[in-house]
């Protein structure tokens, strides 16, 4: 038998093996797969200097990890299908410790669905800087994995008895990989784009988690408004509709309702799609900026009766501008809001600088401490209109 034709064998042996057989020691069973996290600041934390470091519990960590023998077979139906272990510890890295002791099985991060942040440990920004380096760091946890903002403890809202999913991180993850929902009151936060935005301008938002009922556990969850982060610290929370505004400024608005009054009754538009541009200029009392929209869309509700019908280009056209007045109002949102957090979360500086560059390099220096302040933000949109609905 020659050389060639016994290595061709002693290969097919190995790859024979390979195919068979599971080289990790550790089986699916004997593993802790967590998949989402509630971090919270151990508001009763006092610095004791006769303990060690490692008994100080700075961070409050809840860890949600599945059942898999109630998930697994037929019984599809289970309830109590998720457990919660809360760790206390000084850092994120440390908590896992805490947690394989109060747990027999080994810890895995490769699969975590969400990440919540209690209201406590945003408004440190030292803590919560640490924790989001400790998070992206040794603990591998993907780039995509989504990131929210509790308005009071997160360690709450990863209890939340949820009838629609009784997984809190898989009922997230689908909220935010659901391609075909509205967006309109809603931005989706990553921990990559998080951190990139970061490093590019100190400010970023998270999407805000809010349930009902937070402190008996029980009500509809709703994932809507926003928290305001500048230089990991929270400056501020809004409001769904202020959301709306961010997306409209961004050009990210996808099968959004504008209702308008006309003709004694209500007429609904549905923005199908929507993109935005940014302008800027200068003259001698400052920079301008422009805020072109292109908004493209159908009426979705409006019944029309005897002279109101939406058929001549007159009647179309009074009904854009209404549209327009009314995507104005709600883009002004976002600016009044903005310029009175004095946060530029709509990125507005942002777009000055890969615009104009050089003249970006002029008023930086000045940019929140007077130039955003009193720079005038106009807004022009465009409206078409693909249908105008039923007729009578």
């Amino acid at each position: 038998m020659s050389k060639k034709i016994l290595v061709l064998i002693g290969l097919l042996g190995m790859t024979a093996t390979l195919l068979c057989g599971c080289w990790d020691s550790t089986e699916v069973n004997n593993r802790s797969i967590i998949l989402e996290l509630a971090v919270d600041k151990n508001d009763d934390f006092e610095y004791d200097e006769t303990k060690l470091i490692d008994d100080q519990d700075i961070y409050t960590v809840s860890y949600t990890i599945p059942d898999f023998g109630k998930l697994s077979g037929t019984n599809t139906l289970a309830t109590d299908v998720e457990n919660t272990i809360e760790v206390q510890a000084p850092t994120l890295g440390s908590s896992v410790d805490d947690l394989e002791i109060k747990n027999k099985n080994s810890v895995s991060f490769g699969h975590v669905k969400a990440l919540l942040f209690g209201e406590s440990l945003l408004k440190d920004p030292e803590l919560f800087k640490r924790a989001m380096d400790g998070l992206s760091r040794d603990m591998l946890i993907a780039r995509n994995v989504p990131l929210l903002a509790v308005n009071g403890e997160a360690k709450l809202a990863s209890q939340i008895e949820n009838a629609e999913q009784p997984i809190l991180g898989l009922y997230i993850m689908d909220y935010f990989n659901n391609g075909e929902r509205a967006t309109s009151f809603f931005k989706k936060q990553l921990v990559g784009t998080y951190i990139k935005e970061m490093d590019d301008t100190g400010v970023s938002t998270l999407p805000l988690f809010h349930v009902e009922d937070i402190e008996q556990n029980t009500g509809d969850i709703n994932i809507s408004g926003a928290a305001v982060i500048q230089n990991y610290e929270l400056v501020g929370y809004l409001t769904k509709e202020e959301v709306r505004s961010q997306l409209f400024v961004e050009g990210k608005i996808e099968s959004s309702p504008v209702v308008v009054p006309y003709s004694n009754t209500l007429l609904t538009y549905n923005v199908k799609r929507e993109k935005s541009k940014l302008k800027f200029g200068d003259t001698p009392e400052g920079p301008w900026c422009l805020i072109e929209i292109e908004a493209e869309g159908s009426i979705s509700e409006y019944l029309s009766t005897g002279d109101d019908k939406l058929i001549d280009h007159q009647t179309i056209e009074e009904v854009k501008v209404l549209i327009a007045e009314e995507i104005v109002k709600q883009v002004e949102l976002g600016i009044v809001k903005s310029k009175e957090m004095n946060v530029d979360f709509l990125g507005i500086g942002e777009a000055f600088y890969r615009q104009k560059p050089a003249l970006w390099m002029k008023y930086q220096p000045t940019w929140l401490a007077t130039t955003y302040q009193k720079m005038p933000i106009s807004i022009g949109v465009n409206v078409a209109i693909q249908s105008t609905g039923l007729e009578d």
